[in-house]
């Protein structure tokens, strides 16, 4: 089982479009910091969000004083100020797991530190492939994320419709 360390807006993406089902149903692991998680604040999301959680399909990762000193003092090539933002890559590296997250400079840091780093489109593409979605839906899916989050690559969202679409 892969493991995967989650940021909050891919995990708000597929609340919107409402595929964290789905998501949870993959075949991974998927961690999130403590840091993180306490920066979901709408109550809708804390509800969905504990739900996961209670079930054990959302690892909430709590860090000892040490590593909280430990990642306030990492130190990044692109200046990282957000606390939450350090602790998903400093957990990454620890674990040399997969990081999930739509923000461009964590996404540069994470791969200069030899992570791998995906995003929500890539979530949609792996739920396509496991056969959790099917191919009408996808596209359905890929439309709303493009509303939902207008920093997407959406000349890559276009390409994968017109894909699905042709075949």
């Amino acid at each position: 089982m892969k493991l995967v360390i989650a940021d909050v807006s891919v995990l708000f993406d597929l609340f919107h479009i409402k595929v964290l089902s789905e998501f949870f149903a993959l075949d991974i692991e998927i961690f999130i910091t403590l840091f993180v998680y306490d920066e979901i604040v709408n109550q809708e999301q804390i509800k969905e969000f504990e739900r996961f959680r209670q079930t054990g399909k959302l690892i909430v990762l709590d860090l000892l004083k040490e590593e909280e000193e430990q990642v306030i003092n990492f130190k990044t090539k692109r200046n990282l100020k957000s606390i939450p933002d350090k602790t998903m890559l400093w957990k990454a590296i620890q674990l040399n797991c997969l990081l999930l997250t739509c923000d461009a400079k964590l996404r540069k840091e994470a791969i200069d530190n030899g992570i791998e780093v995906h995003g929500s489109i890539w979530v949609l593409l792996a739920l396509e492939k496991e056969k959790l979605i099917g191919k009408q839906k996808m596209i359905a899916l890929l439309e709303q994320i493009k509303i939902v989050n207008n920093r997407l690559p959406i000349v890559e969202i276009d390409k994968i419709m017109k894909r699905l679409k042709e075949n």
